[in-house]
């Protein structure tokens, strides 16, 4: 007798039979495959063995049916990949927290393979689900946070709970791109050693971010340091000066240099004391008196020198004009205090060279805080450029630097 050739129905069975060590068919040929979740991860739900009894729990067996139907589907699409991920996300708070359940560790398990997927919108699907699961997995979420992707770290760092400090601050410490430092510092709630760490970076956008989070805890030192950079920096001074928690002392100092806008919002603070509230208005009044002062009839030019003949051409003076922005007087009082041509302060103050502005303000004896306050108001240098204070207060560059600068435009020592 001969024996009897498989017919179509027994090979397409052979084909179809997934039971652990069963023979399996080569791929065809032409069938595109890539890198996607291993289908022989889910084996054992097509075990041929006696069924164990069915689990009680329908989110197990809803788990299940989403990993057969997406097997079937074929793993190697990536579509079906990302919808996947989007029905295991939405089962996860039904699931059972012991992770040994073989249905919820294949789950987890499943979820790490999607996290590391090769297909930038798989990855992206998954952070989109699972950012706002609290009881997203640990592993998953630091994978995903760690993403070059923005598409897929920022959903994840600015609203994952599951994220914890430590995490955080081990994306910070690795200079991550600027956009995934702002996510950080736009979380619901940001620890002090997280707002440190941002603040520590230097980075302008996320620092302002940062301040603009009512949620976000800035310690003391922190504060007093971006006050003091804000004179760089004019679009943080309104933040600082509507922060709940900005000390008094440092309301007072913010006084001293913002405009009139910021000088208003620290006016309307109800939690001044009253000596630092007179003092804030003294401040004003000061600015208000420094406008009203002027005489049509005498040239900002004309100004400077007579109140440089008084000894009274002093930093509050320059501040008082960057403030209302009287651009001339400013050029004509650095011409004075530093003894420099009239014509040299215009050509420096156009090159939008931050050192040597900094050096030409140096020369005329004024603080690096009024250095700061110049390339912004004075120089047009855009806050990203600006050379900033060291340790707040101190200028960044030693007096052979300076001196070297202004070499450049003739100035000698």
């Amino acid at each position: 007798m001969q024996p009897r050739q498989p017919s179509h129905a027994d090979q397409d069975a052979d084909q179809d039979d997934d039971r652990p060590g069963a023979a399996r068919p080569a791929p065809r040929t032409g069938t595109p495959r890539d890198e996607g979740v291993d289908p022989e991860l889910l084996g054992y739900l097509f075990d041929d063995s006696p069924p164990a009894p069915p689990a009680p729990e329908p989110a197990r067996r809803r788990v299940g049916t989403a990993l057969v139907e997406s097997r079937r589907a074929g793993m190697a699409d990536a579509g079906v990949r990302a919808l996947l991920a989007r029905k295991l996300c939405r089962l996860l708070p039904d699931l059972p927290p012991d992770r040994r359940d073989k249905a919820t560790a294949a789950a987890l398990r499943t979820l790490e393979r999607l996290a590391r997927d090769h297909a930038t919108h798989v990855r992206t699907a998954l952070a989109g689900a699972l950012k706002d699961i609290a009881c997203a997995p640990p592993a998953v979420a630091r994978t995903l946070a760690r993403d070059v992707e923005r598409s897929v770290a920022e959903p994840i760092l600015h609203c994952c709970a599951t994220l914890t400090d430590e995490d955080l601050l081990e994306v910070i410490a690795a200079h991550p791109a600027g956009w995934a430092l702002a996510a950080i510092a736009r979380r619901p709630a940001v620890s002090a050693p997280l707002s440190c760490a941002i603040v520590d970076t230097g980075d302008v956008e996320a620092t302002g971010v940062l301040l603009d989070n009512d949620g976000a805890v800035i310690p003391d030192d922190r504060l007093e340091d971006l006050v003091e950079r804000s004179g760089g920096h004019p679009d943080w001074q309104a933040k600082l000066a509507g922060r709940s928690a900005l000390p008094q002392r440092l309301a007072l100092r913010l006084a001293e240099f913002v405009d009139d806008s910021v000088a208003d919002l620290l006016r309307r603070r109800t939690d001044l004391d009253a000596a630092t509230a007179a003092e804030v208005a003294a401040v004003t009044r000061r600015r208000v008196a420094w406008a009203e002062g002027r005489d049509p009839a005498e040239s900002p030019g004309r100004r400077a020198v007579r109140l440089h003949r008084q000894g009274a051409l002093d930093e509050t003076a320059l501040g008082d004009a960057l403030s209302w922005e009287e651009m001339d007087f400013v050029r004509a009082a650095l011409a004075l205090r530093a003894a420099v041509h009239p014509g040299i302060v215009d050509d420096i103050l156009r090159s939008s060279d931050p050192r040597a502005v900094t050096a030409l303000v140096w020369r005329a004896g004024y603080s690096m805080r009024c250095a700061m306050r110049v390339q912004i108001r004075a120089a047009g240098i855009p806050p990203r450029a600006v050379l900033n204070a060291r340790q707040g207060t101190d200028y960044p560059m030693p007096a052979a630097d300076m001196a070297r600068h202004l070499a450049l435009y003739g100035i000698r020592s």
